[in-house]
Parts: structure tokens; C-alpha cells; sequence
């Protein structure tokens, strides 16, 4: 009897899956290996972004938090994110562990979902300045909070990691962008934003230190794009490398990140930070130099 052709493609569409998915786990269980038999996962992550924060203008900047982060922990300001180069594109590609082109439903996986699924997790939250975040993941996935880039937010962050001690924490400012794209890229006011957004990291920094956490706790701040004279769009190096620094528990000290890291590799190192398995949908790498 001749098998039905819908029957054979099933066959071999479900081969297809499983051998994906295979290979997706195989990949992750090599890079995991090179991960320290003796690390400990951190209890808790604080992920800081900066819209708009250029690898390029680290280490001209009067960043003293951040500079204090960079020479005790590790470090690239080489990142590659994704074209276009965008805000959009990159910062989902930052949280979902794969590059636009390789996402292709709506319910596709984020950093977020992948936290509220997790047995171990007890509470999240992502403060953001731009509203298009509330389109990266369902809403019972986290707990969303709209902020500004002045000390009030910073304060408001604070007490929330002071009082709730969530498991992982995501903040995005919409600054230096706004100010590159007002007065240029490199200017003496995009320096001096970059100078106010350090006050603000340190704020949060200080918070989770008073929250009781600082011990076990993992900080990563970077960026979706950088910048050139008054915009990002175009494609240059520039425009398109942005910071990583980690910083906490378990990570190595004043350590030059040397492999080449892309955008979507930061979410699949978050997760290996907080000890999840990744997800067989994202094709970012852990960047696992960083660990001690």
C-alpha cells in the first residue's frame, strides 16, 4: 500500500523537528561544558540597558559606576548588533537570543517568558522608558513598569529591588538616544548624559546592596546601538557596536572579552547566569569567557 503523501511529509517534517532540536540542545550542552564545574548560579541578574550607548564613546566618558563594573568583571565594547540597525530589531534580538530573520511566530521565547517558566523563579520585573516594550512578551510574563531616564526612576528601581528582591530585573533608558539625536553622537551633551546615566546605574547598584542581594547578584548593562553624527541607521561600526560588561558573582575580574560576541548572544548567557536551560529556538551563543 502507498503511503499518503500528507503522511510522509508529517513523517518527515516531525524528523526535521527533532533532529532541529537535537542539534539546537547537542550545541548547548558543548558550550555549557565550558562553563566552570564549580560555578554557582546567581540568585539574582539586574540587566541595565542604555538606548543608544556606542561601544565607541565607553571609555572617553566620566562613567565612574561603570568603569568600576569593567575593571572587576568582564568586558567587550564590541558587540555587534543586528540590520537594521534600529532600536527594535536589536533590542528583541537582545531578549529573545536570535537575530530578527530566525524568529518566526509571535509567541517566540524571550529572556522573560523564559524566567516566568522556570520552577525556581519567584518574581521579574522590566522597567521601561519606551512603550514598544510592552509588545516584547505577554504581560503575565513579567511585571512591567514605565520609567523615565532621571533620578526619580532610578529611585522608584531601587526601592523595588530594595523591597521585592526579584530574581531578575531588566531596565531600559531611553537615554543617551534622545540626546545623540538632539545635539550628535560624541558631543560635550552626549558625554554628560552618559555621566548622568552613570548616577543612575549607581543608584541601583546601591539598591541591591542595601537590598542584601549584592553578594549573589550578577549585573550586565549594554545597549541596542550606538551612533554617529546625529543618527544610527546606517550600517558602520560606529553605529552598530555596543558595550557588554558583566559584572558579580562568579564572573572574572578586570577580563578583555576576546571572542567576537553578537547581540543575540546576551539573553542565552543570562539564562546560563541564572542556571535555565536555553530554549532550542535561539541561536545566540553563551559567552562563556566571562565566567571565572
Amino acid at each position: 500500500m502507498k503511503t499518503k503523501p500528507i503522511f510522509t511529509l508529517l513523517i518527515f517534517s516531525s524528523l526535521i523537528f527533532f533532529f532541529i532540536g537535537s542539534c539546537a540542545n547537542t550545541k548547548y550542552a558543548e558550550q555549557t561544558k565550558k562553563i566552570p564545574q564549580n560555578f554557582v548560579p546567581a540568585k539574582h541578574l539586574v540587566f541595565i540597558g542604555l538606548d543608544g550607548w556606542g561601544g565607541a564613546y565607553v571609555n572617553d566618558a566620566n562613567m565612574p559606576t561603570v568603569k568600576h563594573m569593567m575593571s572587576n568583571g568582564a568586558w567587550t565594547l564590541d558587540v555587534w548588533g543586528v540590520l537594521p540597525v534600529k532600536s527594535w530589531p536589536n533590542w528583541t534580538s537582545l531578549f529573545c537570543g536570535a537575530p530578527p530573520k530566525e524568529r518566526n511566530r509571535e509567541d517566540f521565547p524571550s529572556i522573560f517568558t523564559l524566567v516566568k517558566n522556570n520552577e525556581q523563579t519567584k518574581k521579574s520585573a522590566f522597567f521601561y522608558e519606551w512603550t514598544e516594550f510592552q509588545k516584547i512578551c505577554p504581560n503575565d510574563a513579567v511585571e512591567k513598569q514605565e520609567i523615565l531616564s532621571d533620578v526619580k526612576s532610578a529611585k522608584k528601581i531601587a526601592a523595588y529591588i530594595t523591597e521585592q528582591k526579584p530574581v531578575f530585573t531588566a531596565i531600559v533608558f531611553n537615554e543617551p538616544d534622545a540626546v545623540g539625536h538632539a545635539k550628535r553622537w560624541g558631543s560635550a551633551n552626549y558625554y554628560a548624559k552618559l555621566a548622568e546615566m552613570d548616577a543612575l546605574i549607581a543608584i541601583i547598584e546601591q539598591a541591591v546592596k542595601d537590598a542584601g542581594i549584592y553578594d549573589n547578584t550578577v549585573f550586565m548593562l549594554s545597549a541596542d546601538h550606538g551612533g554617529s553624527g546625529y543618527g544610527h541607521e546606517s550600517n558602520s561600526v560606529k553605529r552598530r557596536k555596543t558595550p557588554l560588561i558583566v559584572f558579580g558573582s562568579g564572573i572574572k575580574e578586570g577580563y578583555a572579552i576576546t571572542s567576537p560576541v553578537n547581540i543575540y548572544d546576551i539573553a542565552p548567557t543570562m539564562a546560563a547566569l541564572l542556571g535555565m536551560d536555553i530554549p532550542p529556538e535561539w541561536t545566540g551563543r553563551i559567552v562563556y569567557e566571562i565566567f571565572k
